[in-house]
C-alpha cells in the first residue's frame, strides 16, 4: 500500500516526460532543457545555485544543461554586478519564442490530469503534493 501512492506519483512524472516529448518534439534542446528554458524564461537573471534548488538538480546539471542551452543560443550568462562569482542566466529572444509552446504543453497537461477531479479534490492535491515536496526536500 504505502509504496503505491509513490509509485503513481513516479508513473504520472513519467507520463508527463513522453507527453512533453511528443507534444514539443519540434522543438531542437531535449526535454530535461524544457524546464530548464522554462524557469529562465520566468526567472530571468536567476543565478545557476537558485536554478539547481528551484529544479532539484545538482550543480554540475545545472552547469552542463546551461552549457547546451548556451550552445545552442537558448541562454546567457553574465557575470552578477554584485557579486563576480556568481553568474546570472538570462533567456535569449530564442528561448522568449519557444516558451509559449513550451508553457502550452504544460498547462494542457496538467489541465488534463486535473480535468475530473472537483475544486476540493484540487485543493487536496496542492496540499499533499507541497507536503509530500517539502518531506522529500527535508531528505535531500
Amino acid at each position: 500500500m504505502k509504496h503505491r501512492e509513490l509509485g503513481n506519483l513516479l508513473r504520472i512524472s513519467r507520463c508527463f516526460d513522453i507527453y512533453r516529448r511528443q507534444q514539443l518534439k519540434d522543438v531542437d534542446i531535449y526535454p530535461a532543457l524544457h524546464l530548464f528554458v522554462s524557469h529562465v524564461c520566468r526567472h530571468p537573471g536567476c543565478n545557476q545555485e537558485t536554478l539547481a534548488e528551484a529544479l532539484c538538480v545538482d550543480k554540475t546539471t545545472v552547469a552542463h544543461h546551461l552549457a547546451k542551452l548556451e550552445e545552442k543560443g537558448y541562454i546567457t550568462r553574465r557575470v552578477a554586478e554584485s557579486d563576480a562569482r556568481c553568474r546570472q542566466v538570462y533567456p535569449t529572444e530564442k528561448a522568449l519564442a519557444i516558451y509559449p509552446q513550451l508553457r502550452a504543453a504544460y498547462d494542457a497537461f496538467y489541465d488534463g490530469l486535473l480535468e475530473s477531479l472537483t475544486p476540493e479534490d484540487r485543493e487536496a492535491v496542492e496540499r499533499l503534493s507541497e507536503a509530500l515536496y517539502r518531506n522529500a526536500r527535508g531528505m535531500v
